[in-house]
C-alpha cells in the first residue's frame, strides 16, 4: 500500500546569516545571527512535508565529507527518512544564505559533484510511494523517478527551477505536474512571448499540468485538456525570510493534490493552490529557510482567517 512521499533530488549543507542590509560595495558586514541548516530543493521540500505531518523519504547523493554527514543527521532529526547515499570521494553541495531585514536573500552556492558521480537510481526504492517530487539537479534520477511514477499511475511533480534547457526539455514531458519558477520557465521556453505560451509549450511536450510560481504575485497554471489560464494571488504577509519559499510551495502543493478526490476539478485544484500559497506565505514569516515551514494545523488556521 502507498504510504509515503518520495523526493529525489538535491540537498546541500548551508550557513544562514541575518544582516541588516546588503552592502553596495565589497566590505565586512556584521551578521545579527548565524545558524547551520540543511537546504537544497529536495531537502527543503522534505522538511516541509515532515512539518506537515507526512511520512517522507528523501533519496539523493552526498559526498563522504562533513557536510554530507551533517545533512544525514539534520534531516533524520527533523523526521525525514533520509536515504542519502555517500559517494566515495564526492563533495556535498554547500551554500551560504544571506538574509536582510526585509526578508530578501542572496545565496552563494558551491555545487558539489556527488550527484554527478552518483550510481543510477534504483526504482525499487520508490515502491510504496504515494507521490514523487523531483528536481533538475539530478537529471538522471529525476527522469527515472518520473518514468516510474507515470508507469504506475503515481502522482508526480517536477520542481522546474533554473537548469540547462536540455535538462528541462528532457524532464518536463515526463512529469504529471511541471511547476516552474519564473526564471525556470524562462530557461525552458526562452522564445515564448507570454507565460501562457510558455506553459502551453510544456503541455504540448507531454506534461499534464503546467504552473509557474510568481512570488508575491501568486501562481498561474494550465491543464493539457483545457488551455484555460488559472491564477491564485499570493497572501499579503510581512516577510522576514523568503529562503525556501518556492520549495515549500511545491511540497505543500504535492501534499494538497494527494488529498484531493480521484476525480479532480478546477475547484479542487484551486483549493490545493490556495493551501500551497498559504504554506509558502507562512514560511516567509519565519527564519532559517525551510526550517520555518508550517504545520498542517498552522496552514488551516491561516486559511480560516484569510478566506479569499
Amino acid at each position: 500500500m502507498s504510504s509515503f512521499f518520495c523526493l529525489c533530488g538535491s540537498c546541500c549543507g548551508g550557513s544562514s546569516f541575518e544582516i541588516e542590509t546588503f552592502a553596495t560595495h565589497p566590505t565586512k558586514t556584521p551578521a545579527k545571527s548565524y545558524r547551520q541548516i540543511a537546504g537544497g530543493m529536495a531537502a527543503n521540500a522534505a522538511i516541509c512535508l515532515a512539518k506537515l505531518g507526512q511520512p517522507v523519504h528523501l533519496i539523493g547523493r552526498v559526498g563522504d565529507d562533513a557536510a554530507g554527514a551533517f545533512l544525514q543527521a539534520a534531516l533524520s532529526e527533523m523526521g525525514v527518512v533520509q536515504r542519502l547515499e555517500q559517494v566515495p570521494g564526492g563533495h556535498t553541495s554547500v551554500s551560504s544564505v544571506i538574509v536582510d531585514a526585509r526578508g530578501e536573500r542572496q545565496i552563494f552556492n558551491h555545487r558539489g559533484d556527488a550527484l554527478a558521480k552518483a550510481a543510477p537510481l534504483s526504482t525499487r526504492s520508490l515502491q510504496g510511494a504515494l507521490a514523487v517530487l523531483t528536481d533538475p539537479r539530478w537529471g538522471d534520477g529525476a527522469a527515472a523517478a518520473l518514468i516510474w511514477a507515470r508507469e504506475f499511475g503515481v502522482l508526480s511533480m517536477l520542481d522546474a527551477d533554473v537548469a540547462p534547457q536540455q535538462v528541462l526539455q528532457r524532464l518536463v514531458p515526463l512529469a504529471q505536474w511541471a511547476v516552474f519558477s519564473q526564471p525556470g520557465l524562462d530557461s525552458y521556453a526562452p522564445e515564448a512571448l507570454t507565460r501562457q505560451a510558455a506553459l502551453s509549450a510544456a503541455l504540448d511536450a507531454g506534461a499534464r499540468h503546467a504552473a509557474v510560481t510568481l512570488g508575491e504575485r501568486g501562481v498561474m497554471w494550465m491543464h493539457a485538456d483545457e488551455r484555460v489560464l488559472y491564477q491564485h494571488s499570493a497572501f499579503a504577509i510581512e516577510a522576514v525570510d523568503t529562503t525556501g519559499a518556492g520549495d515549500v510551495f511545491h511540497a505543500a502543493l504535492l501534499f494538497a493534490l494527494s488529498e484531493m478526490p480521484a476525480l479532480r476539478s478546477p475547484a479542487h485544484e484551486r483549493q490545493a493552490m490556495r493551501f500551497a500559497c498559504a504554506a509558502a506565505a507562512l514560511k516567509c514569516t519565519q527564519r532559517d529557510g525551510a526550517y520555518g515551514a508550517p504545520t498542517r494545523a498552522q496552514v488551516l488556521q491561516f486559511l480560516d482567517t484569510h478566506p479569499a
